[in-house]
Order: C-alpha cells, then structure tokens, then sequence
C-alpha cells in the first residue's frame, strides 16, 4: 500500500542543549539516570569506534565509572588511579603526572565521541571535581550547525498483545516503519532493535535513551470480534509523558499500519521538542 502521510516539516532544532545532572529534578525529569542506564551507556562509549584504539582509556574510563556508581566507596585518588589502573608501582602523584596527562586525554576523547558517534546519546558523562564522573540526561543533541535541520528518531515498539496476536504485532510494527520510512520525515530506529523490546516492560525513558530516539510510539493490539483493534500512544522520549490515545479497527495489520501512520502524522506535527 502507497503511503500518502507527509512528515518532513515536524520539529525545528533547538539552539541549546540542556543537561541535568544525575540526581537533580527538572521540570522535564524528577528521576535520575538509573544505574543500570549508566552502565549500559559505558558500555556502549567503550566498545565504540571512537575508542576502539584507546585501550588504556577504556580501562580508566570503565573504571572510574563503576567508583562513581558505587555510592559507599571513597571517590577515587590520583594514586589509586597509577597504581591500579596505569599500573605503576608505587605512583607519586607529586612527580608523576601520568594520571593527569591521561584524564586530559580522556576528556578529549569523550568529546570526540558525543561529537559524532554519541551526539544523539540521551545520557552523557560529565567530569566533576575530582575523578568522580556524573551521568547525565541530555534534553536535546545540539544540532550540527546553528542553521541546521534536524529530524526527529522514532521508536516504534511493538503492540502490546496476547501471545496469539504475537505475529500480527510483529507485523504491525514492521508495517508502521516501512510507512513512515517511505517519506523520509523521521530517523527510526532499526526494525532489529525496535522488535528486540517486544515484551519488554520498562521506563520508556530508558528505551529512548538506548536507542537515541526522541519519540516512541508504544500500544496495544486486540482481538474484537473478527477484526483487529489497536490503541497507541505517541510518548515523549524525554518526559515519558503523551496525550490522547489513537484507536483503530482494521481486518488485517497492514490497513491498521497505514491508519496508525496517518494518525501518526497529526500527531508528531503538534508536538515539539522545545
């Protein structure tokens, strides 16, 4: 089936990008960044391209992680850091600056990443006083130049739905990505990875922040009678916040696929990320 659903004017760049710290409260957020989020955004800097060849930093970096999300231990010293990390015995942090040398080439180095690799990253490493590290969420990539368009990511999640629907949800959401793929109006997140969170019960929060993805579409897929009834919500990746629900009655995937994207058009047309 054609699409006919047009999404390529949607959401203007922002100008700014806004940080909040782990712990602190917006009007955006009142949760931190979970510690399982932090450990998977780690682990996602370390086994990147950017640091493919930094093996040192890898293991400062991993390390220095884990001290900081690990609430009962003392922040980390410059000598714990030669002796365990660098592994020099008997580091003198008065006549060595090996430590120092490092942490500026890792702070180099993580800037290189949120530069390219990472710049869609909903949570990002910020280096406070001291070794210790505060993982952030990130409100908004900063776009490539001050002039430059940005289109949104999507994350389409599939239906909700009784282990017997299983295979038509699948569907529906395959279905939905290819529909608003054809247009080229939004960045979406790949089918591979979009139908790994089937059944998966979570922050949707979290979910965005993984995947980089502004908006999720999330639902449920029904039964009614002899057709097919899905109910869905545009969420915000940023506040897990959405508003009214789109229902819809179909005979098969495909039309509640093409009814979904029409719908899906209204609705990412009034809401915006600033």
């Amino acid at each position: 089936m054609q699409s006919r659903i047009s999404i390529s004017k949607v959401i203007p760049p922002l100008t700014a990008t806004v940080l909040m710290a782990r712990g602190a409260k917006s009007e955006e957020s009142q949760a931190p960044v979970p510690d399982k989020l932090c450990r998977t955004h780690l682990e996602r800097i370390t086994s990147s391209a950017t640091f493919a060849r930094a093996e040192q930093l890898r293991k400062l970096l991993g390390w220095l992680g884990e001290r900081s999300l690990s609430p009962a231990a003392a922040p980390p010293t410059e000598k714990e850091i030669g002796e365990l990390v660098l592994r020099r015995r008997d580091f003198d942090p008065q006549a060595d600056s090996l430590v120092r040398k490092e942490m500026s080439r890792l702070r180099a180095k993580l800037t290189q990443y949120y530069q390219k690799e990472g710049a869609r990253d909903r949570v990002r490493i910020l280096h406070l006083s001291g070794y210790i590290l505060s993982f952030t969420w990130v409100g908004q990539p900063a776009a490539k130049s001050p002039g430059a368009s940005r289109l949104p990511c999507l994350l389409v999640l599939p239906p909700r739905s009784h282990p017997d629907l299983g295979a038509q949800s699948i569907r529906l959401a395959e279905e939905v990505l290819v529909q608003v793929g054809q247009v080229n109006g939004a960045i979406l997140v790949s089918p591979t990875t979009a139908l790994s969170y089937a059944g998966r019960i979570g922050d949707v929060r979290e979910f965005a922040a993984e995947c980089g993805a502004d908006f999720l579409l999330e639902g449920t897929l029904e039964l009614c009678d002899t057709q097919l009834r899905v109910t869905l919500w545009l969420v915000d990746g940023r506040s897990g916040t959405t508003e009214k629900a789109g229902r819809f009655l179909a005979a098969d995937s495909d039309e509640l696929a093409y009814r979904a994207a029409l719908w899906l058009q209204e609705e990412m047309s009034r809401l915006r990320l600033d």
